[in-house]
């Protein structure tokens, strides 16, 4: 019986160093293709942005605020005039009066801008300027924190790929056990309990191999969520 689980242990082991195990990654995307994609399709970095370029808007609205102070004016009359000449001649002096029709126009400009609004204006200016700044140090913390989750997933859907090829290659070589141990129980050269170990050891190499494929594949769907893309190459 120990010779036997001896043997079978061997099998395992021998099957276990028959093949190289690859990372399974080169079918995803490199990390920093991921974190610029991330990056760029992140919902709250546009959040932000948007709020940036709405305060932006609303500085420009504050400088021109000063224009609600200037007042142009404009004016226009039409009449009739009456000018008196004076016509000298060598014999008499005589008056004479001129009907004329007169038409002038007026253009003005004036602006009262008060004090308190000249600071006010001033400070609107610096609170957006500060909310601006602010905003960008968001952003920062976000993409910083974006770009740590990425990787973090990436690394964890790498070790899954590499459990896999593993757990792949143990199953693979507790079947061949299993087979192994078979042929000795039908022949009458092994005992139930040795039979139904083997089988143990199989079915629960099965059942870990598909566990941690399931796990890969969550690990893979929730990374390309983050990403917001497809990221397999």
């Amino acid at each position: 019986m120990k010779k036997l689980l001896l043997f079978i242990l061997l099998i395992s082991a021998t099957a276990l160093n028959a093949q190289e195990t690859p990372t399974g990654m080169d079918k995803i995307k490199p990390l920093d293709s991921l974190i610029s994609m991330a990056l760029r399709n992140a919902p709250s970095v546009h959040r932000l942005t948007t709020g940036q370029l709405q305060k932006e808007e609303e500085m420009a609205m504050s400088k021109k605020d000063w224009l609600q102070h200037v007042a142009l004016t404009a004016g226009y009359n039409y009449g009739n005039g009456v000018i008196s000449d004076q016509l000298l001649t060598s014999s008499d002096n005589q008056n004479t009066f001129v009907t004329r029709q007169n038409a002038t126009y007026s253009l003005g400009l004036s602006i009262r801008l008060p004090f308190s609004e000249l600071v006010s204006r001033k400070n609107k200016i610096k609170l957006n300027k500060y909310a601006i700044e602010e905003i960008e140090y968001q952003k920062s913390d976000i993409k910083k924190i974006i770009a740590e989750e990425v990787t973090k997933r990436y690394n964890q859907l790498s070790l899954s790929f590499k459990i896999i090829e593993l757990q792949t290659e143990k199953m693979q070589a507790n079947e061949s056990a299993l087979m192994l141990t078979e042929g000795y129980f039908k022949a009458g050269k092994a005992e139930m309990d040795a039979y139904r170990m083997a089988l143990d050891i199989a079915t629960t190499s099965k059942i870990e191999l598909e566990k941690t494929k399931s796990d890969a594949w969550y690990t893979l769907k929730t990374l390309e969520q983050l990403v917001g893309s497809p990221i397999i190459r």
